[in-house]
């Protein structure tokens, strides 16, 4: 998303120490003493919970990227690179943006195939620049789609530890079996391809492809 990516891939999640703090917490999640050390060497964290009585599912993931957390976060927001990066997103528009740009509303789509239907959705993304993005469901093919991407810099600002949570329900039937296998391994994709464009890529300021007004570097 040129500068709002937030949600990206809510079906990813219903289909779905030395360095380190001591302890990190996310708006819900706290990262084990095992965990951060599994991402300190490089590993991506994730976690999920699927309903047995409906199509919805709680998803959690953590991975530590060699680039700060403004690079990241620029990342993030970038829907050109989003496009890239992110599994079976095809689509990506901002279509509303607030003049200070603390916020926008994104338009998105997912396709995963003739398993599962295209789905089309607009979430809110509002922004705690370079720290955090928290998102929510305005309307589309999703019953709920909300949840938060955080920026903890580590090494003094050389590197950034991600967390990403999220709790999605579908508007449609989707199979559990096909949520678990997606969360498996949809989730880690994600992560792994934002550490490799945070990494790689080094642009000056996120673009705006849809024409929304850019945010500000310092709002």
């Amino acid at each position: 998303m040129s500068r709002a990516v937030a949600a990206f891939i809510p079906l990813l999640a219903s289909i779905l120490a030395m360095s380190l703090p001591a302890t990190c917490e996310s708006a819900d999640w706290t990262l084990t003493q095992s965990q951060l050390e599994q991402v300190e060497k490089g590993a991506i964290v994730t976690e999920g919970d699927v309903a047995t009585d409906r199509p919805a599912a709680d998803a959690r993931a953590a991975v530590k990227v060699a680039a700060t957390p403004e690079q990241v976060f620029q990342t993030l927001t970038d829907c050109s690179r989003a496009l890239r990066f992110v599994p079976h997103l095809k689509r990506c528009r901002v279509i509303e943006t607030a003049l200070d740009g603390s916020w926008q509303n994104v338009e998105q789509t997912v396709d995963y195939g003739w398993l599962v239907p295209r789905a089309n959705y607009v979430f809110h993304a509002e922004y705690e620049q370079y720290s955090r993005i928290r998102f929510s469901n305005v309307r589309g093919d999703f019953r709920e789609n909300r949840g938060v991407w955080t920026f903890t810099p580590l090494d003094d600002g050389r590197s950034t530890l991600v967390t990403y949570e999220v709790r999605v329900a579908p508007a449609f039937y989707v199979p559990r079996w096909m949520m678990r296998n997606m969360l498996r391994r949809d989730l880690p994709d994600l992560m792994r391809g934002l550490r490799t464009h945070a990494e790689t890529d080094r642009p000056a300021t996120a673009t705006n492809t849809a024409g929304a007004t850019r945010r500000p570097p310092n709002p």
